[in-house]
């Protein structure tokens, strides 16, 4: 009888530590990544230019983006009504280095992200692809909000 006991005490113990060493197996935590990307994806909805839109060299030339609107989605890109100098009507898109706040588009622009709330500002460098060097290149701070 008492071996059955010792037995049985054993067999207790051991399911036990077994189920204290079992992992949780929930899904990890979002990284930094993560989180930035499901912003910039803005639920799906377009971003348009918010209040002084457009600041190239700082100064605001939202009338030349007029009906502007920015759809991100995963690690793509849409536009309508842009200046091709200064964003293509599509393309993909990649964070810099693991940095969240530095994406490059496909054609080799590095864009500077600030993300607060529904409010994202985009700062690059525009260059032209033609013949209007002077209108095109230049910097680039686009203030958008969630439409």
């Amino acid at each position: 009888m008492k071996n059955i006991t010792y037995i049985l005490s054993i067999l207790l113990l051991s399911s036990f530590i077994t189920l204290i060493g079992c992992k949780d197996d929930s899904d990890p935590a979002p990284t930094e990544l993560d989180l930035q990307l499901t912003a910039l994806q803005n639920g799906g909805s377009n971003w348009v230019l918010g209040v002084d839109g457009v600041l190239k060299d700082g100064f605001d030339v939202s009338n030349q983006f007029s009906g502007f609107k920015l759809t991100i989605g995963a690690f793509t890109f849409t536009t309508k009504n842009s200046l091709s100098g200064a964003w293509p009507a599509s393309g993909t898109w990649e964070f810099q280095d693991d940095n969240p706040n530095q994406v490059l588009r496909s054609d080799g622009v590095l864009m500077a992200v600030n993300l607060s709330g529904d409010n994202l500002t985009l700062t690059f460098q525009g260059s032209a692809t033609g013949g209007r060097i002077n209108s095109v290149d230049g910097e680039y701070q686009f203030r958008l909000v969630s439409e």
